[in-house]
C-alpha cells in the first residue's frame, strides 16, 4: 500500500572512478527507511514522494556516499564511489544491512577491523554465533562440527585452510573483492551447508595497480593488471623464541585471468598454498611435524542471454597432509596410534548453473578420489607391533542438483531451496531448506532459517587429531535437521540482533584411528546476541559486543552416553571497538577486542602432567568432564598512513597484538603438540607489524 503512494521514479547509476558499474551497491533513503541494490549495470530505481532526502550509498571496498537529494519529477542520478585507502571503515546502520555477519547477504565484512595482517580466520573467530576450536586453529558455528564448514577461492574448495593457527589466512586479501561468510549456511548451490561458507571472491582485472606487504606472517605482493590478478606470499610464525622450539612456515599464490566483460567471458583462476608447522619440546619429550598442502584452479564461464545468466565452470581441488611423531614418551594412553601420515584428498566438479534473477538452478557432477598410507603403533597388555598403513578407497563419483528461490519487496526477504543428490552407496537424498525474514517497519525484523542438511564426507580427525584426511562416506551421510530464529531491532544509536538455534543429527558420520566408519548423534541447541553501537561524536566509533551460549553433547556408536563434543562451550563473549580518525585522504584507525571463554573441555578425554619425583602422570578421564579453566583474550590493533610518500608509492604501517596480558597459569592440554601450537594465541601474546606500499 505504501509504495502506490510513490510519485516520482528515481534511477541510480552508481559507478568506481574509472566509470565502471558497481554491483550491489547499497543505496538507503534515511527520511523513509527504503532500500536498494543496484544490479550489474550499477543501475537501481526507486520510487519516491516529491521532497527533499539524504541518501547513503556504500559499495564493498569503497568510502561511504552521502548527498542530498531533492524530488520533483523523474529523474536520473549518477554518482561515483571513492575507493577505500584501508580495508577497514565504516558500516551505516540500516535495516537492510542487518548484521556484518548475517547469513543471507553479508556484504561488510571487509569494512570490519581486522587484526595483524587482516587474518579472516581471526575475524570469524569473534563473530556472534562461532566458536574458536583449538586456539583459532577450527571454528564451531553455532553448534556444527568444525568439518561442516567449507572455504573456497573462486569456488574452489580449500580444506584445512585455517589451520595455520589462527595467525594466517590462506588467500591474500589485497586481491579479493568480496568475502562471503555465511553462518549455518542456506547454500544449496554449494551443497546446504549445516555449517558456515567462507567465500574469497578475486577482484576484477582493471587498471595496473600492486600492493607489497611486509610483516612476520606473511610477506609478499598483489598485482593487477589488465585482465589478471595475481599474487604471492610466504611467512615466518615462530611466536616462542627459536623456530627450533616452535613455529609455522607458510606459503601460497593465488590469481585469475579474466577474458571478455562482465556478460559473456571466460575466467581461469588458481590458487596453492602450503604451510609446515613445527613443534620441539625436550622436556615433554615430544617432536612432531606436519605438512598442509592445498591447492586447485577453477575455469569458469558466464554468458547472458535474455533475462538468464548461464554459468558452466570445471574445478579441481586436492588437499594433502603429512605428519611424523618422533616422540620418544607417548602423550597418551592408547591401544592404536598413527605416528607416520600421509594423506591425498582430490575432487573434479563439473557444473552448469543458470541464474535467472529470482532463480537459480544448476547440476553438477564431483568425482571424488582419497588414500591414506603411513606408519602404526598398536599395544595391549602382551603385544607391541608396528605396521605399515595403507588406504586406497575407490574413486566415488557423485551427482548433485539445486534449485534455489529469492523473493523481496519492502517487508519480505525470503529464499528458499533444496537439492536433491545421489551418492554412490547411499543413493538419492533429498534436502530442502529456507530462508524468510520479515521487516514490518524500518526498526524490527524477525528472521526463521532451518530445514533438512546433507553431507557426504567425513575426515579422521581423531582425539588428538593426527590425521587430517577426508574420505567419501559409505554407510550413511552426515544428516542434520536445523532451525535458527531470531529478530532484530534497529535504534538511532545502532542495531542489535538475538538468534535461538537447534541442531539435531539422527546420522553424524565419522572415523576412528583404525580408519573405520562410525554412525553417531549428535545434539547441538544455544543463542547468540550482537549489539552494535556507532558514535559519530566527538569521534567515529564502533563497538561491537557479542554473546554465544552453546551446548552440544555426541553419542559415539555402540556407546549410551552423551558426551560434550569438543568444541562445546558454555559462554563466549566478545567486544570490538574501534574508531577512525579521517583527515583529507588520511585515515587512522584504533581499536581492541576482549574475547572471554568459560566452560570449553579439553579435546579428548585424556591429560597428563609432569611430576619432578615420579615423571610422567595421566589422568583418564572417562567421563568426559575435564574443562579448561575461564580465560580471557585481550587483543589491540592500530593503522594509519605513514605521513610522507616514496615516489608513486603511497605507504601505511599497522601494529597488533593478540593476547596482550596471557595466563601463564593455564595449561591448554598438554597431551598433543597440535593443541599446545593450536592455543599459542591464547596462552601467549603474539605481535605483528604490517609495513604495505600501494601503487
Amino acid at each position: 500500500m505504501f509504495l502506490l503512494l510513490l510519485s516520482y521514479k528515481v534511477e541510480f547509476r552508481i559507478t568506481g572512478e574509472a566509470g565502471q558499474p558497481l554491483e550491489d551497491a547499497f543505496i538507503y533513503v534515511k527520511e523513509l527507511g527504503v532500500r536498494a541494490y543496484t544490479d550489474r549495470s550499477g543501475k537501481a530505481h526507486l520510487n519516491l514522494k516529491g521532497g527533499e532526502y539524504h541518501v547513503l550509498v556504500q559499495a564493498l571496498g569503497y568510502r561511504v556516499g552521502r548527498f542530498s537529494l531533492k524530488v520533483g519529477r523523474d529523474t536520473t542520478v549518477i554518482y561515483t564511489l571513492k575507493p577505500l585507502t584501508f580495508i577497514l571503515g565504516e558500516v551505516e546502520v540500516s535495516p537492510k544491512t542487518r548484521s556484518a555477519y548475517e547469513a543471507s547477504e553479508p556484504r561488510f565484512l571487509e569494512a570490519m577491523p581486522f587484526v595483524g595482517d587482516q587474518d579472516v580466520g581471526y575475524f570469524i573467530s569473534v563473530a556472534p554465533g562461532v566458536v574458536p576450536v583449538y586456539g583459532l586453529a577450527y571454528f564451531s558455528v553455532r553448534g556444527s562440527s568444525p568439518f561442516e564448514n567449507l572455504i573456497t577461492y573462486d569456488g574452489i574448495p580449500l580444506f584445512n585452510a585455517f589451520s595455520y593457527y589462527g595467525m594466517y589466512t590462506p588467500i591474500n586479501v589485497d586481491i579479493v573483492s568480496k568475502v562471503r561468510f555465511l553462518r549455518g549456511a542456506f547454500t544449496p548451490e554449494v551443497g546446504n551447508l549445516s555449517g558456515a561458507l567462507i567465500d574469497f571472491e578475486s577482484a576484477e582485472p582493471d587498471s595496473f595497480s600492486a600492493i607489497f606487504r611486509l610483516s612476520r606472517t606473511n610477506s609478499g605482493v598483489a598485482i593487477r593488471g589488465k585482465g589478471y590478478v595475481l599474487s604471492g606470499r610466504v611467512g615466518l610464525f615462530a611466536p616462542l623464541k627459536g623456530i627450533n622450539i616452535l613455529g609455522t612456515v607458510t606459503g601460497d599464490v593465488s590469481g585469475k585471468f579474466s577474458f571478455g566483460n562482465s556478460l559473456k567471458g571466460l575466467s581461469f583462476s588458481f590458487v596453492a598454498n602450503r604451510a609446515v608447522n613445527s613443534y620441539k619440546n625436550a622436556y615433554r619429550g615430544l617432536f612432531y611435524t606436519s605438512s598442509i598442502f592445498n591447492g586447485g584452479a577453477a575455469l569458469r564461464g558466464r554468458y547472458a542471454t535474455g533475462r538468464a545468466f548461464i554459468k558452466p565452470g570445471l574445478i579441481y581441488s586436492t588437499s594433502l597432509f603429512a605428519s611424523e611423531d618422533l616422540s620418544y614418551r607417548l602423550p597418551y594412553v592408547t591401544d592404536y596410534y598413527i605416528f607416520n601420515a600421509h594423506s591425498r584428498y582430490e575432487v573434479v566438479r563439473g557444473y552448469l548453473n543458470v541464474d535467472a534473477g529470482s532463480v537459480i538452478a544448476g547440476t553438477e557432477i564431483q568425482a571424488i578420489n582419497s588414500n591414506i598410507y603411513g606408519t602404526a603403533l598398536e599395544m595391549n597388555d602382551t603385544l607391541i607391533a608396528i605396521y605399515l598403513l595403507q588406504h586406497v578407497y575407490p574413486t566415488k563419483v557423485f551427482w548433485g542438483n539445486y534449485a534455489k528461490y529469492h523473493y523481496e519487496d519492502e517487508h519480505t526477504l525470503a529464499e528458499v531451496g533444496a537439492r536433491a543428490d545421489y551418492f554412490p552407496g547411499i543413493g538419492f537424498r533429498l534436502s530442502p531448506s529456507g530462508f524468510y525474514k520479515y521487516y514490518p517497519n524500518t526498526r524490527w525484523a524477525f528472521k526463521v532459517q532451518g530445514g533438512l542438511y546433507r553431507q557426504f564426507f567425513t575426515s579422521i580427525f581423531a582425539f588428538p587429531p593426527d590425521v587430517f584426511y577426508y574420505v567419501p562416506v559409505s554407510r550413511s551421510e552426515i544428516k542434520s535437521y536445523q532451525v535458527l530464529v531470531g529478530a532484530e531491532r534497529t535504534f538511532p544509536w545502532g542495531i542489535s540482533e538475538v538468534t535461538f538455534f537447534g541442531k539435531y543429527y539422527p546420522t553424524f558420520t565419522y572415523m576412528t584411528t583404525r580408519l573405520e566408519e562410525r554412525v553417531g548423534q549428535l545434539q547441538a541447541f544455544g543463542m547468540d546476541l550482537w549489539v552494535r553501537k556507532e558514535s559519530k561524536v566527538p569521534l567515529p566509533i564502533t563497538a561491537d559486543v557479542s554473546l554465544t551460549l552453546m551446548n552440544s553433547r555426541i553419542r559415539y556408536e555402540g556407546d549410551t552416553v552423551w558426551y560434550p563434543t569438543p568444541w562445546d562451550v558454555n559462554a563466549t563473549l566478545n567486544t570490538t571497538v574501534f574508531g577512525y580518525i579521517r583527515k583529507g585522504e588520511w585515515e587512522v584507525v584504533v581499536g581492541s577486542n576482549v574475547a572471554f571463554y568459560y566452560g570449553r573441555p579439553f579435546r579428548g578425554i585424556i591429560s597428563h602432567w609432569r611430576d619432578p619425583f615420579r615423571g610422567e602422570q595421566f589422568i583418564l578421564d572417562s567421563t568426559h568432564a575435564l574443562r579448561m579453566p575461564p580465560y580471557a583474550r585481550v587483543d589491540v590493533f592500530w593503522r594509519s598512513p605513514i605521513p610522507f610518500k616514496l615516489g608513486p608509492f603511497s605507504l601505511d604501517i599497522s601494529f597488533s597484538v593478540i593476547n596482550l596480558f596471557p595466563r601463564k597459569d593455564v595449561t591448554f592440554d598438554p597431551t598433543n603438540p597440535d593443541a599446545d601450537l593450536a592455543n599459542l594465541t591464547a596462552s601467549y601474546p603474539i605481535s605483528s607489524i604490517v609495513l604495505r606500499a600501494v601503487y
